[in-house]
């Protein structure tokens, strides 16, 4: 033990020590030196020393832990998060070709053991508890500390294994096995080409990137020739966009009762392989610019709203039976970036083919499906460039249906316009940033202000606020806008992160 000299061992009471026992004994703790034992007590064996020297040479790993509190300032007012976050990540060298990485991320939202369920969750819309059919073992169920009925399963806490996967690098080759996340495309957030991982609207889209994007299992292949990257991605693994808890605060769409959800493409081997997803781009790099082509055959993130209208008693009387289901897309992209005298010039597109939008109820066919197949064109352009220490990046996106029909509840133009602005100062020790989001279509505004300061190299504060501007509806029943939708969610936050 530390702070004890050792001591040379004493024989056994009944056995007494001879000059030929002591001529020996250098024989002997060479040969257990041999062993890798080491003959001081308290001490680890060599072998052991040598196994963690090894292991701390080829492991990697860090991560951080975070508080992040926010309070909404609009009634009712409350702490809508007090979410503390440890994530952890590392990646271990097996050998000079393999190597295997994860990423972990627990969570534990403290607001919820001090504010009310239905504070943190303010009830949207006339739909309450009074105006529900509910039966006798639901209203059982009911508590008075949660009438919005808010599905609390994924709020409270939780822990996600974010990635896992192994990497082969060669050469001219690399391939990756595992849960993943890949990243497409180089306009920052606009999802134009970058729509291989499905999205967690859990906190609408307020999350950092890394926490938004779902991982999937799937094979990734890069090969390098010269200046040109060819990249497959092997998806079996099927989900789409994930809908923030039933009843929540950010909740703005959920799963209709019956939906269709497609197998994972080895559930019952091999009946359900054409549901696997597949990916190919190709990109180059010229002296000039940077191009990339690409092609993705998917699932639709969002379930299509199919339904069945019929009439009987003459007219007098009708059924609507929803079907909702999920159905293939085909992305065809391409992006393109470009420096021009200190300005980077990104931009990209896509044309979808095969997509099913939503429509109104009546009009055109009484007997409508619900929905209307379309192909559409989104496209995304970003400049980029640093003035006087401010770094500021400018986007547009749009998205264009054709053969387009009024029944549509999309809009045929869907206009986003975007601007993020960040400068640091006193040697980047304090820093601030401001993004604004313009949804034309609605009319309505995001804006996300932030401040932070680096109090040592580990240790960083912040103070940012969510403010939302807009109308919650667009005028139809039962049909709202996406960031109007949340004006009375607007909130200050503050956290802190340890990096380590």
């Amino acid at each position: 033990m530390p702070g004890l000299q050792s001591k040379e061992p004493e024989a056994p009471p009944d056995q007494t020590t001879t000059p030929a026992d002591q001529s020996t004994a250098p024989a002997v703790a060479e040969e257990v030196q041999k062993l890798s034992l080491d003959l001081h007590p308290g001490r680890r064996p060599i072998y052991l020393d040598r196994l963690f020297s090894s292991l701390t040479q080829s492991l990697q790993w860090g991560g951080y832990i975070r508080n992040e509190s926010a309070f909404r300032v609009i009634r009712p007012s409350a702490f809508d998060k007090v979410l503390n976050i440890l994530q952890l990540q590392g990646r271990y060298q097996i050998n000079s070709v393999l190597s295997l990485t994860g990423r972990v991320r627990a969570y534990w939202d403290a607001a919820y053991d001090f504010e009310a369920i239905d504070s943190i969750n303010p009830i949207k819309g006339p739909t309450t508890v009074l105006t529900q059919n509910l039966t006798p073992q639901q209203i059982a169920n009911l508590s008075v500390t949660n009438l919005g009925q808010v599905d609390t399963n994924r709020l409270l806490y939780g822990i996600q294994m974010k990635e896992l996967f192994l990497d082969a690098n060669f050469k001219s080759a690399d391939f990756r096995l595992g849960r993943q996340i890949v990243k497409w495309g180089v306009v920052e957030g606009s999802r134009v080409t970058d729509v291989i991982n499905p999205l967690d609207f859990a906190e609408l889209i307020m999350r950092d990137i890394d926490d938004r994007y779902i991982p999937l299992f799937m094979l990734r292949s890069d090969l390098y020739v010269q200046n040109s990257t060819y990249e497959l991605l092997i998806i079996p693994e099927v989900k789409g966009n994930l809908p923030a808890p039933p009843n929540s605060e950010w909740e703005q769409f959920r799963f209709l009762p019956n939906t269709a959800f497609p197998q994972n493409a080895w559930a019952n081997f091999p009946n359900h392989l054409g549901n696997a997803e597949i990916a190919f781009k190709y990109s180059h790099v010229f002296s000039w610019a940077e191009i990339s082509l690409s092609y993705f055959y998917t699932w639709d993130p969002f379930p299509t709203s199919f339904r069945l209208v019929t009439q009987s008693g003459f007219g007098t009387e009708t059924d609507i039976n929803f079907n909702p289901a999920y159905t293939r897309l085909r992305i065809y992209g391409a992006t393109f970036t470009k420096s021009i005298q200190g300005v980077i010039l990104n931009a990209e597109m896509t044309y979808t083919n095969g997509k099913d939008f939503g429509t109104h109820f009546g009009g055109f066919n009484d007997l409508s499906i619900g929905a209307l197949e379309r192909d559409f064109l989104s496209y995304a352009i970003g400049l980029d460039r640093s003035f006087y220490g401010v770094e500021s990046s400018v986007e547009f996106i749009e998205q264009v249906i054709f053969n387009y029909s009024s029944q549509i509840i999309q809009p045929q133009y869907d206009t986003i316009a975007a601007l993020f602005l960040r400068r640091e100062f006193l040697h980047n020790l304090v820093g601030a940033q401001l993004l604004a989001i313009y949804f034309q279509s609605e009319r309505g505004w995001m804006i996300i202000p932030r401040a932070y300061y680096n109090v040592t190299d580990r240790v960083r504060i912040g103070l940012s606020a969510d403010v939302f501007e807009g109308s919650i509806t667009n005028g139809t029943i039962g049909e709202f806008n996406f960031a109007g939708f949340f004006v009375n969610n607007t909130r200050v936050q503050f956290d802190v992160t340890y990096s380590f």
